[in-house]
C-alpha cells in the first residue's frame, strides 16, 4: 500500500510543479484512459470467475445495481458540475 501512495506522490509533483510539456500531457492522458479500460476489464474477469460472487448475483437482486448505477450517475453529475463551473471560471480569465 505504502507503495501505491508514494507512486502517486510522486505523480501529484510531478503534475503540481509542472514538468510535463503540453504533448506529453496530452499523452498521459492516453495512457490513463487505456489503463483504466484495462483496470476495468480485469476486475470484470475476477468478478466473472468468482463463482460465489455469480452464485450470489441472485440474492444481491436489484438494490446491488440500483446502487452501483446511482453511484456513477451521481460521479458523472458531479464531475459535470465542478468541470463547469472551473473550467468556465478558468476561460473569464
Amino acid at each position: 500500500m505504502e507503495k501505491i501512495f508514494i507512486v502517486l506522490g510522486i505523480g501529484f509533483f510531478i503534475g503540481f510543479r509542472g514538468f510535463l510539456n503540453e504533448k506529453a500531457l496530452k499523452w498521459n492522458g492516453k495512457i490513463q484512459t487505456l489503463w483504466l479500460i484495462i483496470l476495468i476489464f480485469s476486475m470484470g474477469v475476477g468478478i466473472g470467475n468468482n463463482k460465489e460472487v455469480i452464485g450470489n448475483l441472485p440474492k444481491l437482486g436489484g438494490q446491488a445495481f440500483v446502487f452501483a448505477l446511482l453511484s456513477v450517475a451521481g460521479s458523472v453529475i458531479f464531475v459535470f458540475i465542478f468541470s463547469k463551473i472551473f473550467l468556465e471560471r478558468g476561460e473569464k480569465k
